[in-house]
């Protein structure tokens, strides 16, 4: 399966939810949580939120002015927005976001990424890692054999998997024997076959 592709945008920043769509007629909208930790998401949290572009048919700039657009153009940066409050709807998030008082401001957020910059993240436990820092990292055996780069964290039912090169690896102490994040290295025990 190929992974989304993400702009250099949003690339500095922590997706911690996206907005599927309005709901209810005083600006409110429907938010699908991108995050380990949805308590960020309290009345008076500061949040960006950042419209990703569509993707345009081969051929067509990218920029080009739609005369069939209702809505304002993509961002360029992540704005601000504060929340004005928070409810849950089953697994869902239905936020009212301050100066967003119509369904038709709610409409002008659907599809956005609400965004945080990396330093606001929650603070991890012992040998917990965000997943966007062990994406890229080389990975090395103990023996000091280069395996690949860690593609991609397959969420499982027990633990993690991570897909590195041509190996999907559970994300458990057995196999993965080291993690460095400043220097972007893993050192790995392959599982044997």
């Amino acid at each position: 399966m190929a992974m989304p592709y993400v702009p250099k945008i949003a690339q500095r920043w922590v997706t911690v939810g996206v907005v599927l769509r309005p709901f209810g007629l005083h600006g409110e909208v429907r938010v699908r949580p991108e995050t380990d930790f949805p308590e960020r998401f309290v009345p008076g949290a500061r949040l960006f939120w950042w419209l990703p572009p569509k993707p345009e048919p081969p051929g067509e700039e990218s920029l080009a002015p739609s005369k069939h657009r209702k809505r304002p153009p993509r961002t360029m940066q992540p704005q601000p927005c504060v929340i004005e409050s928070v409810r849950w709807q089953g697994d869902r998030l239905i936020i009212k976001l301050e100066g967003f008082d119509t369904i038709a401001h709610a409409e002008n957020l659907r599809g956005a990424w609400l965004l945080i910059p990396p330093e606001e993240r929650m603070p991890l436990g012992e040998d917990e890692y965000y997943i966007d820092d062990l994406i890229g990292m080389e990975v090395f055996t103990e023996t000091g054999e280069r395996v690949g780069k860690l593609k991609r964290v397959i969420p499982g039912g027990a633990y993690d998997y991570y897909e590195i090169g041509k190996y999907t690896i559970p994300a458990v102490g057995e196999y993965i024997r080291e993690v460095d994040v400043p220097r972007k290295r893993m050192v790995v025990r392959l599982p044997e076959i």
